[in-house]
């Protein structure tokens, strides 16, 4: 929390009376205050507070009363700890807890805030008394706060603004602004002369300002108090004070503005003011000041250096005796303790009176100025702080007397721990001096663990010091404590050196545990990488190519692979435990020690990473290997289902087409029956692979199993979704049909209504011009609207039942259809609306005529069912004659009859009861005049039916009696019956009651015949009496009679069963034999039927209705020739007289050439029939076939049949109304007539004069309403035998369905009669004949389809018909529309098939006649020309067909319609052909291509070939195929030069062919280079062999991915194993052998690659060497752009680690890192052993004679020297001396560095090395930092180690050798992300450039302006061309060649690679 200044805002409702809690709570503190003015707005913080929460463990409490004017501000009372610093806690006020906005601050830290100590704002310099008072608030305290404000006086106070009018209050605002409007401008006045002040300004003017703002700021403050009141009183307004209450608010921003201002330039005055007075002090006055505390200060000085004197001098006299007391002498020892002790006081007082002067001093100091009492300050404090000093010297010999002992003790005690402390200081060192062992490398363990027994006892020995100490330091004081601090200091610096040695030897201990660990570590890493190496070995028979190896061989490899990737794993899985426990082990040791170590063991963690992921991608390739081997099978099954599901996918394109629309049905249906025959192959292939699958699904064991035929599963769900698709689309194609027959059906039955709706609309409606005119339609009669209402209703019902199919249709459609299926719903939709709104027009008419229609047929219904009494009647008189009991035949009939009349009686009244009831309910919605007459005759006929009914209850209850009785006649007859069966087969069976088995077979047959018939003969006696049981008990007169007969039965039953058991031995045998005769014979009739279902319908399904398509256009002709006789007034006779010229017969001839004269001379299109069709009219017409036409049959046919199909009357006249009628024609009846049908112009109603068939009646009738009502219907030959045809075909199958129920009776009967036995046989022979009935019934059903399909193909081939001749008329418009497109079409086909014609001979060549082919250029160019002329015949097509189709009409006919369809067919067909030429080209590209392949290997092999015989380089073999002066080799020069090699091998225009498809125009240098030198990529593991048979070759090595080959030769194929091989050289490293190109299941192992060039981005060096070296191995440096060409590599550069050490120089004491080897092995320090350290003290004399020579000086401990000379050992001395040079100071001298009795006194130091070349001493460890370097190291420099040497590893570098493109330099370069880049010899134009046509740009001239994103073939360069890059290129747009400028001088690139 940052707090920052608020000033509190001034509120009247916090400080005025009677303030409330605003929410309701009750008071926890109250906040008051007691200042009258409120000049800083403290009544902000007045008021309750209520507890809210708690912050920093305290609680928060929040103000209740809400400030008016600022509703939005919250003021909270909360504490805030010093997490933000001390001057930032304590208790605050402000707006939210923890916020930057405070008012108030209390540095409190109590529980609860303080009632008073408020800083407000937070950050005063302290707080005002009765400022803020915080009180807790007692239970039931009002919750007033503050006094009670006065009320304002009535004059003097705000006036009330409520209810105050809009003028007021505009006036009160105005008022207002003014106000703040002077009060701005007097606040600017004077905060612009105060900021006009600056700190020269005299006080008088600053004084002025200070005066001018405060005024302003008291006026501001009164200003804000009225604005507030204002408010205030203004919202007692309400909401009609809103706008006043917000103009008045507006004014308070800116006042708070000027508020804050005032508030910033008054501080600043202030602060100014305040200087200047503290400035203008008198300057005699401050010279005085100083005079003073100059002359003050000598006196305290001279004070203070008395009491430090005396102090001294206590001191200097107590030393003695405590340091040696007089043992003797007490009288000496008393005396001098007194005189310690008297000049101890003596000190005291000089103390205090020093203390006395220095603080009188001090307070008349504090009075000076400023810069004089701060110097008196600072010497004062200083004595000040002396006198203290000396105080703490003094205070142990204020008491020395009585101390005195115990100070001698304790300087005893103190001696002892002194001993024991240097005792303990000479061990330790000691052990430093034994553990400098460490510093020349690890220390052994006898080493270390001698020095522990050396430094352990003296660190105890220090610990015990210490504590001691402690304990006396606890008691001690004066010179006693300091010497313990001393001591403590000394023991504390000896324990940190004791420390330090124990931490040396911990670190020497874990490096001996470390150096082991290390070492075991990396062993194990090196065990995984030569267990990984095994398994590259076992994995190398795969890499040769045959990815599936022979069964034996195979499962060999892979279980060498599984067994050597175990063991890896193994050994994989132990390293990596043993690294990750020693991490967590490394984690224990020191920090330095653990830092190297998990260096170290990450480093091995690194390795050890790549290996487990080269072992993973082992494992998973073994796995692969494996798993391809044990899914050949199911492989090979899906390959198989693939190739199929394509074959579908092809034959079903039809059905996947966008347009599916535009396919005719034709195709449609034939593209479904192949598609369902691919589909069913697809499918049992896919069956097939399942069963595979499923087999291999049960194998399967472990993950990799399961994965690898999820991969399997996976291609399958392709194929399956592939077959999915293509259902999908077939059913499509199938909906598409459907719907566009439903579309015809449905429209043509819409279109029938349709125009029976129009046809009433003319009777209903006034015509356009009639309703201009004012005319109303005439009223229509009642028969109309009787024929209306019929037409209505029969039209809702089809419209209705239409528009449920259209809708059903609709959603399944194509989209294509969508929009005709919906039109003809809004069609359904307009035509009921129409019907409804004719239904509403005719409603009062309607309903009179259909209430009088209802009445009608309802009194027809009632006369039928007095008809049904009547027969009720008649049917009971046999009853009634007075014989109460009739024989049984008699009474039978009768009964039947009787239930017949009463069963059709009882249908008679329910029929009319609910057409009664139906009408009645619907008469009641008529009106009444409708109503009220139907209503009463209803009920008159209801009452009539209920007579009716009743007779009938009584006749059904007299019949059921007399059932009875007949039954029990029936019965009791039965009974009989079967008791003489009985009596029959007793007889039967007495023959063989004998027991005799060889009778004979026909008298056997007979005794089961007659077994069989007394069986069914008790069973029907049973049946009847079990059936009629409850019936004839439940009557008393029947029932011991009927007992009687039951007992009868049972004898019956129990004396047939002593007779079956005689004949149940030949039973089963001929039931079985009867049983199969059955069937057969149930079979032969099945056959019958099915042909005679074949005969009935053959005429439609195999003729196709021919004849009856002849007998409609008979009807046709005879329509037309009635037409003419009426027209003509001719008879029949008399047009055959003028047709026979008066002939009785008219011959064929004469009657055909009669038939082709009629269109033309009756103007009648309809009779243009074929010349077939006139022939087979006159068969038709011949009947007798005698060749001619006699009058009765040419009358014939006129003859037209009808059947009635509503009821309406026969009249005498043709006029309706005038007509009589004489017959009522019943629905069913048969009519006929030569005559043809007449219109009324009355009505509209369609007439025609008939005969009924039935009695001759002849007259007029009704065809057809003038509403469209149907009355009688034409009967067609095809109606009829269509009738016919479906009762045959239904009744064939209804007796083959019997055939099939009475073999499933049979074989269900027979399902108990064991396996063997004659009926058992008999069951397995029937159910054989199951599949011939299946097939019958197959038959017949698709037979039915087939029919239906048939008789809707003949309807539309008859409208076909009887439209022909529009159509001719249509379709010869759209031909005209047509043909000149057609035209075009065929010339473009004609064109297309010219082409395909001439690529035959090419096309057809096999690859061997092809290699041989001697014209491919030829043949190329002649197809080219007539691809040429097709595509130009495509366009003219194209724009033929969008001319044409801009001719077609806006409302198109059908023919129109198909023209359009044929013009966008052929522009579709315009699309396919050109697909059929491109594809042509492409497949003579292809072919040529495959010589171009074939000649590219072999001529390419034969140059390399010719290379390497006359060893040239590629640069010179083309420098002796080009023409001399070319720069590029010409078509003639290589074929010339070829053949010249080769001899006529190669047809010439294939070597031609060859060239060209090299480089047109010629070939040049990079381009043959690239022909002649083939590059491969490795991109799967492969390995290298030394020979060509891979069963016989031996693995060089592996090639690696991304590994580049060049190809020296092949490629070959090795026929054992079919793959093809090359061999080639890596460029990693050389080596050669054969690689196999793709595996023998098609994986490719190298694919071929342009040959890699780099370009340079910057400036690198060009080595002579793949190591890189120092500058004498540097070619050149190789400038940024530069092009290399690939010679060798790239190959990677793996180095040695360097051995860096952290060392001291010991000529300056410089401190870093240098490098002892760098990473390409040069030595740059050694250590030497010319260098020796001083183990001892020695002397350096100035000669080799120790006892003549002289000391020069003193070698310390440590002290190094050079050898110069030595060591020479002086056996009389015993001992071994060196001449050296001090390291020190270069002084020269002879050194003993081992003495007589073996002390050494200097040795060789391992632990320096010499520098022996120049090299930087850096700060950090890696070599390689910048920036880091302490200074340069020069040669001959010693170097003492302080750590390492160290082994610094380097990643390996990429490099490869090069070629540069502009001189031919050759050298290696290193790969980098920053250094080299890719290059291609193509380019894009970033920036528009001239092209050139020299490398020279000035004097150059511009071939063309290079546009931006254009590309250019590089052909020479790039070469520097002063300061820009510049190369020779082609461009690809126009093959334009000349010189452009690819980086310019100043570094901008205008094209990029």
């Amino acid at each position: 929390m940052r707090p920052a200044i608020v000033t509190p805002r001034a509120t009247p409702s916090a400080a005025g009376g009677a303030a409330r809690n605003a929410a309701g709570q009750k008071a926890s503190l109250r906040v008051t205050t007691q200042f009258k003015k409120d000049e800083i707005g403290i009544q902000t913080l007045v008021g309750d507070y209520s507890e809210k929460t708690t912050n920093h463990g305290k609680k928060v409490f929040q103000k209740t009363q809400k400030i008016q004017g600022h509703e939005d501000v919250e003021v909270f009372i909360y504490y805030w700890d010093d997490r933000d610093g001390a001057d930032f806690s304590g208790w605050w006020f402000g707006d939210q807890v923890g916020g930057s906005q405070v008012w108030a601050r209390n540095p409190s830290h109590g529980p609860n805030p303080p009632r008073v100590g408020w800083r407000v704002p937070w950050d005063a310099p302290s707080a005002q008394p009765g400022l803020l008072f915080v009180d807790p608030v007692s239970v039931g305290a009002s919750s007033s706060v503050g006094p009670p404000a006065a009320p304002p006086p009535p004059t003097t106070g705000p006036p009330s603004h409520a209810g105050a009018s809009p003028a007021a209050s505009q006036a009160r605002v105005k008022q207002a602004t003014q106000k703040v409007d002077a009060l701005e401008a007097s606040c600017r006045e004077a905060m612009k002369a105060s900021k006009a002040l600056t700190p020269d300004s005299d006080e008088e003017e600053v004084a002025a300002a200070n005066g001018l703002l405060q005024q302003q700021q008291t006026a501001l403050v009164d200003m804000q108090k009225t604005l507030t009141q204002d408010i205030t009183e203004a919202r007692k307004g309400g909401i009609s004070a809103t706008g006043l209450v917000t103009e008045l608010s507006k004014l308070s921003p800116r006042l708070r503005a000027l508020q804050a201002g005032l508030a910033v330039e008054a501080t600043k005055v202030k602060s100014l003011l305040q200087k200047l007075h503290s400035g203008v002090v008198d300057s005699k006055r401050q010279a005085e000041q100083a005079k003073e505390l100059e002359e003050s200060l000598p006196p305290a000085k001279e004070a203070v250096a008395s009491a430090e004197d005396s102090v001294e001098a206590v001191a200097m006299m107590a030393a003695p005796l405590i340091e040696d007391p007089p043992e003797d002498d007490a009288d000496l020892l008393k005396k001098a303790l007194e005189e310690v002790e008297f000049s101890a006081n003596d000190a005291q007082n000089k103390i205090t009176e020093a203390r006395s002067q220095i603080n009188v001093k001090l307070q008349g100091a504090r009075k000076f100025a400023p810069e004089t009492r701060k110097a008196a300050l600072t010497e004062f404090s200083a004595l000040q702080q002396k006198l203290t000093e000396t105080q703490k010297k003094l205070n142990p010999y204020k008491n020395f007397q009585k101390e005195f002992k115990a100070r001698v003790q304790a300087r005893k005690a103190l001696q002892a721990l002194t001993e024991k402390l240097t005792s303990a200081e000479l061990e330790v060192e000691k052990a430093k001096m034994m553990s400098a062992a460490a510093e020349r490398g690890q220390m052994t363990e006898d080493e270390i663990s001698s020095t522990e027994k050396v430094v352990e006892p003296a660190k105890t020995s220090i610990d015990d010091v210490s504590r001691s100490l402690e304990q006396k330091l606890r008691t001690a004081d004066g010179a006693l404590k300091d010497e313990l601090v001393q001591m403590k200091t000394q023991a504390s610096a000896l324990k940190k050196n004791a420390d330090s040695v124990l931490d040396v030897l911990r670190k020497q201990r874990e490096g001996l545990a470390t150096v082991e660990m290390l070492q075991l570590a990396s062993q194990k890493v090196d065990t995984v990488e030569e267990r990984f190496a095994k398994c590259q070995e076992a994995e190398m028979p795969f890499l040769k190519g045959l990815e599936v190896l022979p069964g034996e061989e195979s499962s060999k490899a892979i279980s060498a692979c599984e067994s050597t990737a175990r063991k890896t794993e193994s050994a994989l899985h132990q390293a990596r435990s043993f690294l990750k426990s020693k991490t967590l082990e490394a984690k224990r040791y020191t920090q330095e020690v653990a830092t190297r170590v998990t260096d170290e063991l990450k480093a091995h963690e690194t390795r050890l990473e790549g290996l487990a992921k080269k072992v993973e991608t082992f494992r998973k390739e073994t796995t692969e290997r494996k798993m391809a081997a044990l899914m050949a099978e199911v492989v090979d099954a899906v390959c198989a289902c693939e190739k199929k599901v394509e074959v579908l996918v092809k034959v079903a394109e039809v059905l996947t087409s966008d347009d599916l629309e535009a396919v005719s049905s034709s195709e449609l249906k034939e593209a479904i029956e192949k598609a369902g025959a691919a589909e069913q192959e697809a499918s049992a292939s896919m069956s097939e692979v399942r069963k595979i699958f499923a087999a291999k699904q049960r194998e399967a064991k472990g993950p990799d199993f399961t994965a690898a035929l999820a991969k399997v599963k996976a291609r399958m769900d392709t194929c399956q979704q592939d077959l999915s698709k293509m259902r999908k689309a077939a059913g499509s194609g199938e909906r598409l049909i459907k719907g566009k027959e439903v579309l015809s059906e449905e429209e043509e039955k819409v279109k029938q209504v349709e125009e029976n709706v129009t046809s009433a609309e003319k009777k209903l409606k006034p015509g356009e011009e009639e309703a201009a005119l004012g005319i109303e339609a005439a009223q229509p009669t009642d028969a109309e609207i009787e024929e209306m209402s019929i037409a209505f209703t029969s039209g809702q019902k089809t419209l209705k039942a239409s528009q449920r199919v259209l809708e059903a249709n609709t959603s399944g459609a194509p989209a294509s259809l969508k929009a005709p299926l919906q039109k003809l719903i809004d069609r359904c939709k307009t035509g009921l609306s129409k019907i409804s709104e004719f239904m509403a027009m005719t409603k009062d008419q309607r309903e009179l005529v259909m209430s009088r229609a209802y009445v009608r047929e309802a009194k027809a219904k009632a006369d039928e069912v007095d008809k049904g009494v009547e027969r009720v009647n008649q049917a009971e008189l046999p009853f009634l004659k007075g014989i109460e009991v009739l024989a049984l035949n008699e009474a039978t009939t009768t009964i039947a009859e009787s239930e017949a009349a009463s069963a059709a009686l009882q249908s008679s009244v329910s029929t009319a009861r609910t057409f009664i009831a139906s009408k009645n309910l619907e008469i009641k919605h008529f009106g009444a005049a409708a109503s009220k007459s139907a209503s009463e005759e209803f009920a008159q006929l209801t009452e009539r039916i209920n007579t009716a009914a009743a007779k009938l209850g009584q006749f059904k209850k007299d019949t059921e009696g007399r059932k009875k009785t007949a039954l029990m006649q029936e019965a009791s007859e039965k009974v009989s019956a079967a008791e003489a069966a009985v009596k029959k087969m007793a007889e039967a069976a007495e023959p063989f009651k004998d027991g005799e088995t060889d009778m004979a077979e026909e008298e056997c047959e007979k005794l089961v015949d007659r077994l069989k018939e007394t069986q069914d003969a008790v069973a029907e006696a049973n049946k009847l009496l079990a059936d009629k049981q409850r019936d004839m008990l439940a009557n008393a007169a029947h029932k011991d009679t009927f007992k009687e007969l039951q007992t009868r039965l049972r004898e019956t039953k129990n004396e047939l069963g002593k007779h079956q058991r005689v004949a149940s031995k030949y039973e089963k045998k001929y039931a079985a034999k009867r049983l199969l005769k059955e069937a057969n014979d149930t079979l032969a009739g099945m056959d019958e039927e099915v042909k005679k279902a074949k005969q009935i319908s053959a005429p439609l399904l195999e003729e196709g209705g021919a004849k009856f398509l002849v007998a409609a256009s008979v009807r046709t002709l005879a329509a037309a020739l009635r037409d003419h006789m009426k027209d003509k007034e001719l008879t029949h006779e008399g047009l055959h007289s003028s047709i026979s010229d008066g002939m009785s017969h008219i011959p064929e001839d004469k009657f055909v050439a009669y038939l082709e004269s009629l269109p033309e001379a009756l103007s009648r299109e309809e009779l243009a029939f074929t010349s077939a069709r006139r022939v087979e009219i006159f068969k038709y017409i011949d009947t007798d076939e005698d060749g001619s036409v006699s009058q009765s049959e040419f009358k014939a046919i006129f003859l037209q049949k009808f059947i009635c199909v509503k009821e309406i009357t026969l009249t005498d006249g043709f006029e309706v109304v005038k007509g009589k009628t004489q017959a009522k024609i019943e629905p069913g009846t048969m009519l006929e007539t030569y005559h043809g049908h007449q219109t009324d112009p009355s009505n509209g109603m369609m007439r025609i004069e008939c005969t009924d068939v039935a009695n001759s009646r002849t007259g007029f009738v009704t065809m057809e309403g003038n509403k469209g009502t149907k009355f009688i219907d034409l009967i067609s030959p095809f109606t009829t035998f269509c009738k016919d045809m479906d009762k045959g075909v239904y009744e064939s199958i209804k007796n083959v369905a019997k055939v099939s129920a009475f073999l499933n009776d049979k074989i269900k009967e027979l399902d108990n009669a064991g396996r063997a036995g004659p009926l058992a046989e008999a069951r397995a022979e029937l159910v054989k004949l199951k599949p011939k009935v299946a097939t019958a019934q197959e038959n017949l059903r698709k037979m039915r389809a087939k029919a239906a399909a048939a008789k809707k193909d003949f309807e539309k081939k008859e409208l076909a018909e009887r439209n022909a001749h529009i159509v001719a008329r249509e379709r010869k418009e759209a031909e005209a529309i047509t043909s000149p497109t057609k035209a075009k079409v065929e010339l473009m086909e004609a064109a297309v098939k010219a082409l395909e014609e001439a690529a035959k001979p090419l096309f057809s060549l096999s690859t061997t006649d092809l290699n041989a082919f001697a014209s491919p250029l030829a043949t190329s160019e002649e197809l080219e020309k007539l691809h040429e002329a097709c595509v130009k015949s495509i366009e003219e097509v194209k724009a033929s067909v969008s001319e044409q189709l801009k001719k077609l009409p806006e409302e198109m006919n059908t023919s129109m319609a198909e023209a359009k369809k044929e013009l966008q067919k052929m522009l579709g067909k315009s699309a396919a052909v050109k697909k059929q030429g491109a594809g042509v080209m492409g497949q003579m590209r292809a072919k040529l291509q495959s010589i171009v392949d074939a000649r590219s290997v072999e001529v390419s092999g034969l140059l390399r070939k010719e290379t390497q015989q006359k060893g040239l380089s590629f640069d010179q073999l083309f420098l002796e195929v080009v023409t001399p002066g070319d720069e590029r080799i010409s078509e003639a020069a290589f074929c010339k030069y070829v053949q010249g090699i080769q001899g006529e091998t190669f047809p010439e225009e294939q070597i031609a062919l060859l060239c060209r498809h090299l480089e047109k125009g010629g070939v040049g240098r990079r381009r043959f280079q690239a022909f002649l030198q083939k590059y491969f990529k490795v991109v799967k593991s492969i390995a290298i062999t030394d020979g060509f048979d891979i069963s016989k070759a031996k693995t060089l090595r592996k090639a690696e991915p991304d590994e580049l080959v060049e190809l020296l030769e092949g490629p070959s194929k090795d026929e054992k194993s079919s793959v093809m091989r090359i061999r080639g050289k890596s460029l990693a490293d050389g080596t050669e052998g054969w690689i196999s190109l793709k595996g023998n299941q098609g994986t490719p192992f190298l694919e071929e690659v342009e040959k890699p060039f780099y370009s340079s981005q910057m400036e690198i060096p060009l080595q002579r060497e793949f190591k890189m070296e120092d500058e004498d191995g540097l070619v050149r440096t190789l400038k940024a752009d530069e092009v290399l060409e690939l010679v060798e590599g790239p190959r990677k550069q793996v180095f040695e680690p360097a051995l860096r050490v952290r060392g001291k120089a010991s000529s300056d004491g410089a401190m870093g890192w240098f490098t002892v080897r760098d990473k390409k092995g040069a030595v740059f320090a050694e250590a030497d052993g010319k260098y020796y350290s001083c183990t001892s003290s020695v002397a350096m004399t100035d000669n080799m004679d120790i006892k003549e020579c002289k000391v020069i000086r003193k070698l310390a401990v440590g002290e190094l020297f050079t050898v110069e000379e030595g060591p020479i050992e002086e056996k009389e001395a015993g001992i071994t001396r060196v001449k050296g040079k001090a390291m020190k100071d270069d002084v020269e001298g002879w050194v003993t560095v081992k003495g007589n009795l073996g002390t050494v006194y200097a040795e060789a130091s391992t632990k320096h090395y010499c520098v022996l070349q120049d090299m930087p001493l850096t700060k950090r460890f890696t070599s390689s930092s910048s920036g880091e370097e302490v200074r340069k190291l020069e040669k001959g420099e010693a170097m003492q180690v302080l750590e390492g040497p160290k082994e610094q590893s380097f990643p390996p570098e990429t490099r490869f050798k090069g070629k540069a493109l502009s001189d031919g330099a050759v050298g290696w370069v290193t790969i980098t992300s920053k250094s080299v880049k890719s290059w291609t010899p193509f380019y894009k134009c970033k920036v528009a450039a001239p092209l050139h046509d020299q490398i020279a740009t000035e004097g150059a001239t511009v071939v063309r302006q290079v546009e931006v994103a254009e590309a250019l073939e590089l052909l020479e360069g790039p070469v520097h061309e002063g300061n820009e890059l510049r190369m020779k290129a082609r461009a690809e747009k126009d093959s334009a060649v000349g010189w452009v400028t690819i980086k310019d001088g100043e570094g901008k690139r205008l094209f990029e690679s």
